[in-house]
């Protein structure tokens, strides 16, 4: 879900839609296509605007032909504002504070300030009416994401999602190198903690790209973006899946972060700082974000990187630019009980970031109805695959994709199915991958758990004195990886969260949980 960061200037895209209406505004069913019979020529086009997080500020001509279809489809005109990616936290804040509002506004997530402060002001519109209204949407999107958008506790949902499966991510793997050192890893990619370490140290110890030189490492490490510090390289394995029932803690439901009932997070972090001892993580890792780490993969300066499993044909030819002959694998890491389960990524909840309807939208039911045709069966393969001649040729009955794919950030990155792995399999992608990337697509879908926090940040998490320890809690973890502390640190800084605010956050948090079962 990676994107090109391009430091460029906001751009306004109209794209004026042909005067056609093919079905009333109140129905979506799949069934209507941009060449039905029109039902109610007088009225005018509805004109939509909207905000949106994309890779570039012009749509591309691919994309202009998408967007041209859909607004014959629903009958409106479209308007996108795309900020600069990197402005676009800034730019969002801006809109809010001027009073003037898109219809569709998209938001990263539900902890961003921004959106919980358009809620709190009634800027933005509950839309459970409208999923309801719209099958496509409630069929296709995780019920964990429609849960996650409820941040007032009342039954509202603020915000259609932009679904993506909910996945268990596990590790891209070197395959020529694991050739080289001489590992073979089973058929179902599936390894054991210890198989893992091992890959690890043979990496950084065995010459494993054959070149003579001590210049490789096994793990790809790299800080979270938003605390500038290291995640355990493990959790799922030793059992730490987020918020879980506990079965003997002091509240039914916990973090295995904070329970010291258990001490799956603590293993999984002594594991971490074991293996950074051992010093088979890339010596940048303190310094990288995900970006760097992953440039220093494809380089072949790391053999292991943590991903998603849908990106064998982003990641392959960016490493054989370097080596012709490299090839890639991808496993996972069972636990002791032999399961691969693992927290889902994608927010947790199955959605990739949402849209949310403001109060000031000429027509909510309009553009909830947009984003509805968006994956309507006759719309979804133009979205996974594009169109003949443009994205794709027909020889011998089989699509071939033509190289390179024509850019399609907004056709691809504005909404999409729930379950459907196969969108992750590019129009065209000959047999043989395809036969590869499948098992573990599947696999990817049918081990994720969900956190039962969905996401949700408690109002104790706001309070000064939590603010600050977390701030403490964040340097302890990086030092006890990095070995400047000892790991039984970790049950004093338990401890610690606990007396600052700890005790109330989970008492929240467990009320939160609570109230999405009734």
């Amino acid at each position: 879900m990676s994107r090109q960061k391009r430091g460029v200037l906001t751009s306004l895209v109209s794209l004026t839609a042909i005067s056609l209406l093919v079905a009333g505004c109140g129905s979506s069913t799949g069934s209507t296509t941009p060449s039905a019979a029109p039902t109610n020529q007088a009225k005018d086009p509805v004109s939509l605007k909207i905000m949106g997080n994309y890779d570039s500020p012009t749509l591309s001509e691919a994309d202009q032909k998408f967007v041209k279809s859909l607004e014959v489809k629903n009958n409106v005109k479209i308007q996108f504002d795309i900020p600069p990616i990197t402005g676009y936290a800034e730019r969002l804040q801006l809109m809010l504070a001027s009073g003037s509002y898109p219809d569709l506004v998209f938001f990263p997530g539900t902890t961003d300030v921004s959106f919980q402060n358009a809620v709190k002001d009634g800027i933005l519109l509950p839309v459970n009416a409208y999923i309801d209204k719209f099958p496509e949407l409630k069929k296709y999107t995780y019920q964990t994401a429609l849960d996650s958008l409820k941040v007032k506790n009342d039954g509202d949902i603020y915000g259609i999602p932009r679904t993506s499966i909910l996945r268990n991510d596990g590790f891209w793997v070197r395959n020529d190198w694991l050739q080289n050192v001489g590992v073979t890893v089973p058929a179902d990619g599936q390894v054991t903690i210890e198989q893992f370490e091992d890959i690890l140290k043979k990496f950084t110890f065995n010459d494993p790209d054959k070149n003579g030189k001590n210049d490789t490492y096994g793990y790809a490490g790299y800080v979270n973006v938003q605390t500038k510090v290291f995640e355990p390289v493990l959790t799922g394995p030793f059992g730490a899946l987020g918020w879980q029932e506990s079965k003997n803690g002091n509240y039914k439901y916990m973090d295995s972060k904070y329970d010291t009932s258990t001490t799956s997070y603590k293993d999984a972090l002594a594991f971490t700082a074991k293996l950074y001892k051992e010093g088979v993580f890339d010596p940048d890792s303190a310094t990288n974000d995900d970006t760097k780490s992953r440039e220093r993969f494809w380089r072949g300066m790391t053999g292991v990187y943590p991903g998603f499993a849908g990106h064998y044909t982003w990641h392959l030819p960016e490493i054989q630019k370097q080596t012709p002959s490299a090839d890639l694998t991808y496993i996972w890491v069972k636990g002791a009980d032999g399961k691969i389960l693992n927290a889902g990524a994608t927010g947790a909840t199955g959605a990739w970031g949402f849209w949310a309807i403001t109060k000031t939208s000429k027509s909510p039911l309009k553009a909830a109805e947009l984003l509805n045709s968006w994956i309507t069966d006759d719309t979804w393969t133009i979205v996974k695959d594009g169109y003949e001649g443009n994205d794709y040729t027909v020889k011998d009955g089989q699509k071939v994709g033509i190289t390179p794919l024509p850019k399609d950030y907004v056709r691809t990155n504005t909404m999409r199915r729930a379950y459907d792995e196969s969108f992750f399999i590019k129009v065209g992608t000959p047999q043989a991958i395809v036969d590869k990337i499948k098992p573990w697509l599947k696999t990817a879908v049918e081990t994720a758990v969900v956190s039962k926090d969905l996401g949700y940040v408690p109002e104790a998490a706001k309070k000064p004195n939590y603010q600050d320890y977390k701030k403490t809690w964040d340097q302890t973890i990086m030092k006890i990886i990095m070995g400047k502390e000892p790991v039984d640190k970790f049950t004093e800084l338990q401890s610690g969260w606990y007396k600052n605010g700890g005790d109330e956050y989970a008492k929240q948090m467990n009320d939160y949980i609570a109230s999405l079962k009734k």
